[in-house]
């Protein structure tokens, strides 16, 4: 995606105030660094305003500095169009995002940023304006590393991360890279859509503290379920309801 010079120049006074360099905040813009931000886009086939959202994800996740993740959600489908990538858990999920920041604001499509705000996911300048608000914000640094049978995970220790939310899970959020999918009904019907790092589910593999942590899993699991990769994410839990990410990491098999 180019941005055009009016839009590079909106974004400069925020990326200023919050001590960013330009590059790691706007979407399709190469960036460096350890502390990504994370994209989940709530999403649905039987949603009209869903499809430019979705294409948007996909420049997103160009980006090496966004964590961009497709969560279908499955209550469109009573419109008689089967979503085939929705998962009732994804549905629970932002439910229990909303219920967290005490707002009600369920609908497609959502972006939540780093577990923390959200934005309408098809009007690029919120989203623009969310990752700049967004960058630099994870404190805890993640690594990976891949060898032939194991997916090696660490987790860095932190005094910076508030102690009312350091009791966090480590989830591994598996994904597939791209499906494309012909929709035959409803609202988007006889259009072909492409969903980008598709999410099938999420499963805690740790918990973390404040102290520094490892996990080692074994890879052929994970490949043997077709996915292209996976995203670590390190999240508060606040009495079962997600709380902020405090780090984010991107694999690929």
């Amino acid at each position: 995606m180019m941005l055009s010079r009016r839009a590079l120049m909106r974004l400069v006074p925020a990326a200023v105030a919050l001590g960013v360099g330009l590059a790691s905040a706007v979407p399709g813009v190469a960036a460096t660094g350890d502390s990504p931000v994370v994209v989940e886009l709530f999403t649905s086939q039987g949603c009209s305003s869903c499809p430019p959202a979705d294409k948007l994800l996909g420049e997103l996740s160009a980006n090496p500095n966004v964590i961009a993740l497709t969560q279908a959600v499955d209550y469109w489908d009573y419109l008689g169009w089967k979503d085939e990538n929705a998962r009732k858990a994804h549905t629970v999920r932002q439910q229990n995002y909303a219920r967290v920041r005490g707002d009600r604001r369920i609908y497609t499509p959502q972006m939540v940023i780093n577990g923390r705000t959200h934005v309408v996911g098809s009007r690029r300048g919120e989203v623009e304006r969310g990752l700049a608000r967004g960058a630099k914000a994870l404190s805890v640094i993640i690594k990976t590393e891949t060898s032939r049978d194991a997916l090696k995970i660490s987790v860095a220790g932190s005094n910076s991360v508030d102690k009312r939310v350091r009791n966090s899970t480590l989830y591994l959020v598996p994904f597939k890279k791209s499906v494309s999918v012909a929709i035959k009904r409803g609202e988007n019907r006889g259009r072909t859509v492409t969903y980008h790092n598709v999410v099938s589910g999420m499963r805690p593999i740790g918990m973390w503290h404040g102290d520094s942590i490892a996990v080692e899993l074994p890879l052929a699991e994970l490949q043997e379920h077709g996915f292209d990769g996976c995203a670590v994410l390190l999240q508060a839990d606040l009495k079962g309801l997600p709380g902020p990410i405090h780090g984010a990491a991107m694999v690929s098999f």
